[in-house]
């Protein structure tokens, strides 16, 4: 019997360690996005001061709009899809300000996933690689969309793009955003996600994300004292 606890002690710390490194691995692949996404974010500003400074100074305005929802999620590896969809809203309002006649947006969101939780800081890497490698290369005008909604007990999220795209039979090379989307996916949910990145038929780019549908934890209403 004595032996039995000791097994199943040293189980039970096994598994906290686990859980503890799991947890500083999440943060610090949360954390390796932050300075990514705030250089290329300043990187947009300065290519606009000379050039056009009444847009460079909207730019400020949004990046601080955009810092202060950024860091309202900090620490947090889940949060609601409104707030994320919050700060992905500032950042492409930057990059139109940037790209005013190059770039249009399309948001398609099932109002019924809006309470539903996902990774923080998920979405806007997803749509920077869409803007940087899909739609920016090509002469023409590009268009971006941004789609969730619930199918049954998963929540499903979609980046793309009419942008250039992946030649056929051409490697996936994978960046921050993707190499960093997929590593927090399989360590947040496991074997209960799937993560697909590749050409659309009709040309261009899409990332498709699903997971499991979950809502934060709704508190009980607090009782008045009689």
């Amino acid at each position: 019997e004595r032996l039995s606890r000791r097994f199943a002690d040293a189980a039970r710390e096994s598994e906290q360690l686990q859980a503890r490194l799991d947890q500083a691995r999440l943060q610090a692949l949360r954390l390796q996005l932050q300075p990514h996404f705030l250089f290329n974010t300043l990187n947009t500003i300065t290519a606009l001061v000379h050039r056009d400074p009444p847009g460079a100074e909207r730019m400020v305005t949004g990046l601080s709009e955009l810092l202060r929802a950024s860091l309202g999620t900090a620490g947090e590896q889940e949060v609601r899809l409104d707030r994320e969809l919050e700060i992905l809203r500032h950042y492409l309002d930057i990059q139109l300000v940037r790209f005013p006649d190059r770039l249009s947006v399309r948001f398609e969101i099932d109002p019924a996933a809006n309470e539903a939780l996902v990774p923080s800081l998920l979405l806007q890497p997803l749509a920077e690689n869409a803007i940087k490698h899909g739609i920016t290369p090509r002469a023409a005008a590009g268009h971006l969309s941004i789609g969730a909604w619930r199918r049954d007990g998963t929540l499903v999220l979609e980046v793309s793009d009419d942008g250039v795209g992946v030649a056929p039979g051409e490697p996936l090379t994978e960046g921050v955003g993707l190499g960093n989307a997929r590593a927090r996916l399989a360590s947040l949910y496991g074997a209960g996600h799937r993560f697909e990145a590749g050409p659309r038929d009709e040309g261009g780019f899409r990332v498709s994300v699903e997971i499991p549908f979950r809502v934060e934890p709704r508190r009980p209403a607090s009782r008045s004292a009689s």
